[in-house]
């Protein structure tokens, strides 16, 4: 799960910017955990205790957001959207296709050791807020081919698994000429699984992601769930992205350690 959230923290600051470099600094002052986080959290939460509804997890991760605000450099920027489902209390299921049932999945595949239970909880974990076709697709292709990086530590394998949801995916240098800002599954996750899979590396892979003009921090929590499990994370930037994530929201750095206490980090 850490990958989804370093993704998040090293492109908060590039969301909207419009950025096209990957030579920037990795950590800033105000880089900060975003809604993404806080999703990711709030799954993990779930997972950790047996829990199969994520309803309530999902409705409780504004509330989070709001106990922490002061402490935060960035607005959490939760979807318009989203905020007004858990503001009328999320008991209604949410037709979304938007990338936020892909940007929190991650935890799901460390959890379990059968692809049979990722998908069904993958699925059980997007169905509150988004339960558009394409938003259950997201997270079924997100979730799945983090498992396959998870399992095989394979690139092409993770690619075949992608390719099962979305077709040939595009090549990394179409990515970088032609992509702009989108908030949809359809347009973000076969991007993010394109560069997990065509980068050499967890940095080189969330450079990317942050670099192509879009929803930088989005785009590095999805990147960043595969690329993790391809490649690991390396220690410098676990450790400032944990210190980051516990400054911001005490608590999330401690999820982080219990989850892969018990269900691992390779």
């Amino acid at each position: 799960m850490l990958g989804a959230i370093t993704g998040d923290i090293i492109g908060s600051v590039h969301e909207f910017s419009g950025n096209d470099r990957s030579d920037f600094k990795l950590f800033v002052e105000h880089s900060s955990p975003t809604d993404d986080s806080l999703l990711t959290w709030v799954i993990a939460q779930a997972l950790l205790k047996g829990d199969k509804n994520y309803r309530p997890y999902l409705v409780e991760s504004v509330a989070l957001y709001e106990k922490n605000a002061h402490r935060v450099p960035l607005s959490a920027a939760f979807g318009y959207g989203f905020a007004e489902w858990v503001r009328e209390g999320g008991v209604e299921n949410r037709d979304s296709y938007g990338n936020g049932s892909a940007m929190r999945v991650a935890p799901i595949a460390w959890a379990f050791d059968d692809l049979e239970d990722v998908l069904e909880h993958a699925r059980l974990s997007a169905l509150p807020s988004h339960s558009h076709p394409e938003g259950i697709k997201g997270a079924l292709c997100t979730a799945a081919c983090t498992w396959v990086a998870r399992k095989t530590r394979d690139p092409q394998a993770v690619r075949l698994m992608a390719e099962k949801y979305y077709g040939p995916l595009p090549n990394l240098d179409v990515i970088r000429r032609t992509h702009r800002y989108n908030e949809t599954c359809q347009r973000c996750v076969p991007e993010c699984m394109a560069i997990a899979v065509g980068t050499k590396d967890f940095e080189s892979a969330i450079r990317f992601a942050a670099s192509i003009r879009g929803d930088a921090d989005t785009l590095g929590a999805i990147t960043g769930s595969v690329s993790q499990a391809l490649w690991g994370i390396p220690k410098a930037i676990r450790d400032e992205s944990l210190a980051i994530a516990g400054r911001c929201y005490p608590g999330l750095d401690v999820t982080v350690r219990e989850f892969e206490a018990r269900f691992g980090t390779t």
